[in-house]
């Protein structure tokens, strides 16, 4: 008998289910992509907060480490972020947005010459696979970002990043960081539930933090920490250069 299954195992679900990749399907079905940007922003807005609740008591990402350095937000959309920690942590050198060319110019429009988010951070157009692209700087932050992307992608992305980075810059990732296999056992993980629900909506899915140091390995770096937040939707993910 065949163990052969009736569909390619190697698709994300949503793309079985669809015929055709996340992408696409939303392109093409506007009502569908309206509502998954509006959770995608209601969830956003609720992360901001436990992140930097997280960064100003870290060890390495508080405020007094960061005081005059450069951080980026690779994929930051609209600058949400970035934003949030130049208020809320004012002696960052400077904080820039970076994001297709495309989004950024919705970016500005959404901006709509406000003077204090002009104050706050620079948006800039820009590819996270070229590094020259990214401005110098001494932070790369990245969420909701590379779980829609293969390994190999990352760890081109990671290596592109490190380009960009000072001597002793780091990279943080801001995503789900999936438990490894061995400490389930069997037990429910809120992370792994969102996990699946972001494979049935259309995006990759979340790694472990194995599967992170394992990425950071083969980019020249080194998964120097991994900080829960009080969000189940994101972790901190801090590499620094091996």
């Amino acid at each position: 008998a065949s163990n052969s299954l009736p569909f390619d195992v190697s698709l994300p679900p949503f793309d079985r289910a669809n015929g055709m990749s996340a992408s696409d399907y939303y392109k093409n079905n506007s009502d569908s992509c309206s509502h998954r940007n509006a959770v995608a922003r209601y969830a956003s807005s609720k992360e901001i907060a436990s992140i930097l609740d997280v960064m100003q008591h870290s060890k390495s990402l508080n405020e007094a480490i960061l005081k005059g350095k450069m951080v980026v937000d690779v994929g930051g959309g609209y600058g949400d972020l970035m934003y949030a920690v130049k208020r809320s942590m004012p002696a960052v050198g400077k904080c820039c947005c970076l994001d297709l060319p495309d989004v950024i110019d919705d970016a500005f429009l959404a901006m709509n010459e406000d003077s204090e988010k002009e104050r706050l951070a620079t948006l800039e157009p820009g590819d996270m696979f070229d590094p020259s692209t990214i401005p110098p700087c001494d932070l790369i932050v990245t969420k909701h970002v590379l779980c829609d992307f293969s390994d190999e992608d990352v760890v081109l992305a990671l290596q592109s990043f490190r380009k960009a980075l000072s001597k002793d810059g780091r990279v943080v990732i801001m995503d789900a960081v999936l438990p490894n296999g061995e400490d389930l056992n069997g037990k429910w993980n809120a992370a792994v539930s969102f996990d699946v629900l972001l494979m049935l909506t259309g995006r990759r899915a979340e790694r472990s933090r194995l599967e992170w140091s394992n990425l950071a390995d083969k980019a020249g770096f080194v998964l120097e920490d991994v900080l829960s937040t009080s969000s189940v939707t994101v972790d901190l993910a801090v590499l620094s250069q091996s």
